[in-house]
């Protein structure tokens, strides 16, 4: 059961957990250096480029969202009777 006066991690140790959550696993890989004949013959520059790509897309059409479509969408629910 959670203690009633215990404080929220703060927001820099969550940071932190998140890291090592991400870094782990990652640094791990790269210690084992695993033979992937899966991967062999793909780009992995190009991919890693799409991805990111994609991602940058991505967070430009939810920004976009937000600040635009979501607020108009916001006021004419208001004005509604």
């Amino acid at each position: 059961m959670a203690q009633p006066n215990k404080k929220p991690p703060c927001a820099v140790c969550k940071l932190v957990r998140t890291y090592f959550l991400v870094a782990v696993p990652i640094l791990f890989m790269l210690y084992m250096k695993p033979e992937m004949s899966l991967l062999k013959g793909i780009a992995l520059t190009d991919v890693f480029a799409t991805v990111i790509g994609v991602m940058f897309v991505i967070t430009i059409l939810w920004k976009a969202y937000q600040e635009f479509w979501k607020p108009k969408r916001d006021a004419a629910k208001k004005n509604r009777p």
